[in-house]
């Protein structure tokens, strides 16, 4: 039976980050990539501002494809998104992979929470309103930072930015929204109640997503219902850019030894 991969890319990017990965999967394996509301030339309404909108907006592209149940994969905020199809629309989905994601992006110091400083991104938020194509640079070089090919990963990031239409600036400033203010937490458990399989990948070098939150999940979730987190010792925000062949080993067998 032929594996289907639906992947989801993160913000401020759009579907051809994933060209390379698809384009290395073997025969046996389908993958496609969708890109996010708004985001490389995807239409954009004002209702899909609210993440559980724009998240059926791409889980009736995942049905009418006829492709369901997917394997979904969703890199950064792709894996909020991935989390929330896989909790509203369970059927479309038979796994769920997050890389370089967390279900709470900002930090909270007072419930020992790993994350990016909260206002990092309202700077980010400011920063988007008078100039939206200099903060998405600027926050390419934070998602490089660590990565011991800093300025190739960025070049390459740019690229695939440009090979497409720009984001939607209302898709941008939501997308923002969403890495602030979404908590999923509490509602990490759906994954074992709905026997969704949950896979997460981090990179030992991300200053974006630190590797403390896979603890930080572990300890978040009932015992025994987890697969060890992947860690690519050698990633930053990008594993499938910094260690891309140890990436498709990882998705095509998560259960894998837990360090590369």
């Amino acid at each position: 039976m032929t594996q289907k991969f639906v992947f989801l890319h993160g913000w401020g990017l759009n579907q051809a980050v994933w060209a390379p990965t698809i384009g290395a999967l073997p025969p046996q394996v389908s993958g496609i990539a969708l890109n996010l509301p708004g985001f490389g030339g995807a239409p954009w309404r004002a209702e899909l501002a609210d993440i559980n909108a724009s998240a059926d907006t791409l889980a009736r592209q995942i049905e009418t494809s006829n492709d369901a149940p997917v394997h979904l994969v969703g890199w950064s905020l792709g894996g909020l998104l991935a989390s929330f199809i896989a909790f509203r629309h369970p059927q479309l989905v038979a796994s769920v992979y997050t890389v370089a994601s967390s279900p709470c992006f900002v930090a909270k110091p007072e419930q020992q929470w790993p994350g990016i400083d909260a206002q990092v991104l309202v700077q980010f938020q400011q920063q988007l309103a008078r100039n939206y194509q200099q903060t998405v640079k600027r926050f390419l070089a934070v998602q490089a930072m660590g990565s011991p090919s800093a300025k190739e990963d960025i070049k390459a990031l740019q690229q695939r930015i440009l090979s497409q239409p720009d984001a939607a600036p209302d898709a941008l400033a939501a997308g923002l929204r969403w890495l602030a203010e979404v908590d999923l937490r509490d509602q990490l458990n759906q994954f074992s109640t709905l026997q969704i399989p949950w896979y997460r990948a981090y990179g030992r070098l991300d200053s974006l997503v630190p590797i403390a939150v896979a603890a930080a999940i572990d300890h978040s979730v009932q015992p025994n219902t987890l697969v060890p987190a992947k860690v690519f010792t050698q990633s930053a925000h990008t594993p499938f850019l910094n260690q891309p062949d140890e990436f498709l080993t990882w998705l095509l067998n998560p259960s894998s030894k837990a360090k590369d």
